[in-house]
């Protein structure tokens, strides 16, 4: 159950990152330039770390929440089951948000907010970031970002029976998201252009939506199957 859950983990961060162009690009950009605005010498270091914050926070957040939630999960007759429902209906509103059908999240991200204006300032200070314990640093303020995308990977982090499986789900979201955050600071533009292409964001939501429908189709087997 875990290698599967890590497995979904990292494909919803990988096809749900474009999602990150508007929520990180811009910070992204920041990494790449010095004071002067030039060529710093060291950008993929100073992204490399910022990302590595970044998903440092990811995790801890998900050991925090499964600090909690594996209680009640273990409480549950069938929490396996339960587990692939919930995921599933995630992966759909994910689909639904990247394809910019549906803003399935701007409750749960407008309720972050309220915690995010507390947060924010402690990271603003570190940018621009120009060496790598900055953009450490930078990445762990940055990683409580309120972004749909975090909320997605820490509904499917709730249902694991563990902490540590918890944080090791969105350790895995955190890797999936890697790449694509990693090719924004050095091919913003074209990265840009082809992540944010309607096609592109139409054919990714469909992906998520699928699997997100099998997620459901399989926990009605399982549970035919256990009756």
């Amino acid at each position: 159950m875990l290698t599967a859950t890590l497995l979904s983990a990292l494909l919803m961060g990988l096809i749900g990152s474009t999602h990150c162009i508007g929520m990180c690009g811009g910070i992204i950009s920041t990494l790449s330039t010095n004071f002067n605005g030039k060529n710093s010498g060291q950008p993929f270091t100073i992204q490399l770390f910022y990302n590595i914050g970044r998903i440092s926070s990811y995790s801890l957040f998900g050991l925090l929440v499964g600090l909690f939630s594996s209680q009640l999960m273990q409480m549950l007759p069938n929490p396996h089951a339960v587990s692939m429902k919930i995921a599933g209906v995630f992966f759909i509103l994910l689909g639904l948000y990247i394809s910019q059908l549906l803003n399935s999240f701007k409750y749960l991200e407008s309720a972050g907010q309220k915690l995010w204006v507390k947060i924010e300032p402690f990271g603003r200070k570190y940018l621009p970031a120009q060496n790598s314990w900055s953009a450490l640093k930078l990445g762990l303020v940055w990683g409580w970002l309120p972004c749909g995308l975090v909320y997605s990977a820490l509904a499917l982090a709730v249902t694991q029976l563990n902490p540590l499986h918890s944080a090791l789900t969105m350790f895995a979201f955190g890797l999936g998201t890697l790449p694509t955050l990693l090719l924004i600071g050095h091919f913003a533009h074209n990265v840009k252009a082809i992540l944010q292409n309607k096609t592109v964001r139409y054919v990714l939501g469909l992906i998520l939506i699928i699997y997100g429908i099998s997620q459901i189709a399989g926990y009605s087997t399982f549970m035919m199957h256990d009756h």
